[in-house]
């Protein structure tokens, strides 16, 4: 099982995420956050347009586990419903290197097939350094990111993120900005809630680089469900090697 985990990482990773980024993220850029292995958070997140013109709807049912080792892979299916309704399937991972107490480096990849129209999907792999200001509790995030949509990665742009905590596991203010005019790019701006220590609720505006889109909202639901996958011990692993 390990094998085959370590194995879908590094496809991912080497095929490259879509826009819609299917991990813990910030407003839409991905934290440096990162689950142990075996744990488990369940989201769902919504965003809407609201107005007349370019008006629709997303729900994304999602599903994070840590991997072990500071990995992480997720799988959510994106409902997008506007003139037509598309469903879109992310399959996501990241590692993160802990470069030091206060600085990480992340990595990251998501392959992005429509489960609706037959096409290439959509691909993208981003990189991206934080850093912790203890003194502020304030968390910085900048990088870069190479995707591409239902072809080869054509798409470069620049992604940065500011995570400022209020209250302590209670209530942070974010803001994320992904660069580029098409709608991949877009400012995100919104409060991070956690009403109780397994939930986090998480709100923002949505205001895209390109003046032909318009202003969107989102909201999303994180349940923190707990540790599901047993740890492998390695006494097990030799006695299943004996017996095979």
């Amino acid at each position: 099982m390990p094998r085959i985990i370590k194995l879908f990482i590094i496809i991912l990773m080497l095929l490259s995420p879509s826009a819609a980024f299917a991990q813990q993220t910030i407003i839409n850029v991905p934290s440096s956050d990162v689950l142990p292995y075996g744990e488990i958070i369940l989201k769902q997140s919504n965003k809407f347009r609201p107005f007349n013109e370019g008006k629709y709807v997303s729900l994304t049912p999602q599903l994070i586990i840590g991997t072990g080792k500071d990995t992480e892979i997720s799988v959510e299916a994106g409902t997008n419903i506007e003139d037509t309704t598309s469903v879109k399937l992310n399959l996501t991972a990241k590692k993160v290197f802990r470069i030091k107490k206060a600085t990480r480096l992340t990595v990251g990849g998501t392959l992005s097939p429509s489960l609706t129209e037959g096409q290439k999907p959509d691909s993208m792999i981003y990189a991206h350094g934080s850093y912790l200001c203890k003194k502020t509790r304030t968390t910085f995030s900048a990088g870069g990111f190479v995707g591409g949509r239902q072809e080869f990665p054509t798409l470069t742009g620049v992604m940065l993120g500011i995570d400022q905590t209020i209250i302590p596991n209670k209530l942070r203010v974010a803001v994320d900005w992904v660069s580029r005019d098409e709608s991949w790019g877009v400012f995100g701006a919104g409060l991070k809630i956690r009403p109780e220590p397994t939930t986090s609720i998480t709100t923002a505006v949505l205001i895209p680089n390109s003046s032909q889109d318009r202003v969107a909202f989102s909201i999303s639901i994180s349940k923190y469900v707990g540790k599901v996958l047993p740890e492998f011990a390695k006494k097990d692993t030799e006695q299943q090697g004996e017996n095979l």
